[in-house]
Parts: structure tokens; C-alpha cells; sequence
């Protein structure tokens, strides 16, 4: 598990459309020596992709913490309960619990058996030894779940703050949040995790991501939910001569100066093919 004293770096990867699977594994090479994990999308934005837990396995194997990404979209109990058995058979035993995007109604059919909570729920149960229904768990070992969070929701809804601290009595265990480049926004939301109190054995990682391009920050944050980010973020990189470089050190100038707020465990870099990016924000800091 990860140690509470550590301030944690973790990135993300998502599986292509691809029966090359080495490919896939070797997108994540250099986090390996920088990164504390990695998380490993479960087919984002409603589109199938190579099996996330065969990608996680192997970069298990590897010697580079995988997270499983899990949504309750796809997969009924029974589907659910292998795939975490399936996790913890491999060395895998992160799992970051998300209801999943949803299709539009032309769209594939969903499940939706279970959401963020319940697949927190599950986690715990299963790492209690048994499944849902009470079948004994040979070689039972534990499952860390996660939960994501909304720094824009916190700040904004009343209820926010509730529905996050159940999340936690449920058995989260970390938390990583969307999209914040905003460091007076991420102060306030450690203000109210820390004056709360919940958080004190919970790691909490602010989410960011190394921009490429004014282009395609406006594009995710008009398209993907939870995606905030400033004009005044898109300016800096549609003025830059090297808008990646910029990008990346937008995010190293936000660390420096989130990295004592408390209740605030680290940060998780993500974005489109944005693992050769991530490590070298997080080779900064190493």
C-alpha cells in the first residue's frame, strides 16, 4: 500500500485499439523508473479497447505499480468479481472505482448493476475474504480502492463533501481527483479535506495532465467531464514556441507549490498519450 509519509506521483495510460500488447506496455517504460504507479484505463469515452487488466498485469510484471481503472458500466456482479479476483491473482491490487461514461442513447448497452460506491463497497467485501454472496475466498488478499473526486464540485455543492467522506467510510483509500490548474482553488480544497478531518489516512492526488496545446486543452475542457481549464492557462499555450515544454512546466510550477498544502498526497498526471510527458515532470522532482 502506499505510504502515507509519501508524497505520490502517479500518471496514466490507456490501452489502444491493438492486439500488440508489448506496444502497450512499453508506452509506460519511462514512468517505470519515476512514477509510484500507474493507472490503466478501463475503455474511456464508451470506445473498446485492449483489455485493461491484461495491460495492468503486465506492467505489474514489470516491476511498475499498475491501478485498475474499473467501471460499473459494462459488467454485471459476476463479471465484476472475476475481474478483481483476476487482479489480485496478478499482483494488481489498486483498483480506482468509477461509474464510467455513459453512451448517448444510440450508444452501446450498458449495465450500471454497480457505481463508484458500490464498487467501493464490493472491493471491500472482497477483500474481506468472500464474495458478495459468501463463497469463501481461497488465498484472500486485500484490495485498495480509490475513488475520484471534483475540486470545482467540493467548492461549488453543499453535498459534495458528504457524498466524498462516505466514499471514505466505505472503504476508499485514496482519492484522485480531475482536472485543477488552479492553485487557490486546490487550496481551499485542502482547507476543507483538512478542517473536515477524514482525510488524515487517505491520500489525496490532485489531478493535472502536461497540456500539448492551447488546441487541445480547449478541446478537453469543452468535451470530457470534470476538465477545468483557464483562458489564461490556454493563452500561456497558444503564445509559447514550444507549447508541450510549456505544458509540462505548467504542471512542475503548480507541484512546487501544492506539495506542503495538508491533506494534499500527491499529484496524478493525465491526458492523451501523455506518459513520456509525465515522467518528465515527475524526473523533475526525483
Amino acid at each position: 500500500m502506499f505510504e502515507i509519509t509519501d508524497f505520490l506521483f502517479t500518471a496514466e495510460t490507456t490501452p489502444d485499439v491493438t492486439t500488440d500488447l508489448a506496444g502497450c506496455v512499453g508506452k509506460v517504460e519511462e514512468l517505470g523508473a519515476v512514477a509510484d504507479a500507474v493507472n490503466v484505463t478501463d475503455s474511456p469515452n464508451c470506445k473498446s479497447r485492449l483489455n485493461g487488466l491484461l495491460l495492468a498485469s503486465e506492467i505489474q510484471r514489470n516491476g511498475l505499480d499498475a491501478i485498475l481503472q474499473l467501471t460499473g458500466r459494462d459488467r454485471n456482479q459476476i463479471a465484476l468479481e472475476s475481474v478483481l479476483l483476476g487482479a489480485l491473482s496478478v499482483g494488481v491490487n489498486k483498483v480506482l472505482c468509477l461509474s464510467g461514461d455513459q453512451p448517448d442513447k444510440n450508444g452501446p448497452v450498458v449495465v450500471n448493476e454497480f457505481n463508484s460506491n458500490g464498487l467501493i463497497k464490493l472491493c471491500k467485501v472482497i477483500s474481506g475474504g468472500t464474495l458478495t454472496d459468501g463463497t469463501i475466498i481461497k488465498n484472500p488478499l486485500p484490495i485498495y480502492s480509490g475513488a475520484a473526486d471534483d475540486l470545482y464540485d467540493q467548492l461549488l455543492k453543499p453535498d459534495a463533501l458528504s457524498k466524498l467522506v462516505t466514499k471514505i467510510e466505505q472503504g476508499a483509500d485514496f482519492i484522485q481527483t480531475q482536472y485543477c490548474f488552479d492553485y487557490e482553488v486546490i487550496k481551499k480544497y485542502s482547507d476543507k479535506l483538512n478542517d473536515n478531518g477524514s482525510f488524515t489516512n487517505c491520500k489525496v492526488l490532485i489531478g493535472m495532465g502536461p497540456l500539448k496545446s492551447a488546441k487541445q486543452g480547449d478541446w478537453m475542457r469543452k468535451n470530457l467531464w470534470g476538465v477545468n481549464i483557464s483562458d489564461e492557462i490556454l493563452h500561456r499555450l497558444e503564445i509559447s514556441d514550444s507549447p508541450a515544454e510549456t505544458g509540462e512546466q505548467i504542471c512542475q510550477e503548480l507541484i512546487e507549490k501544492i506539495i506542503q498544502l495538508p491533506c494534499i498526497g500527491g499529484v496524478h498526471l493525465m491526458g492523451p498519450d501523455c506518459e513520456k510527458g509525465s515522467a518528465r515532470i515527475i524526473s523533475y522532482f526525483r
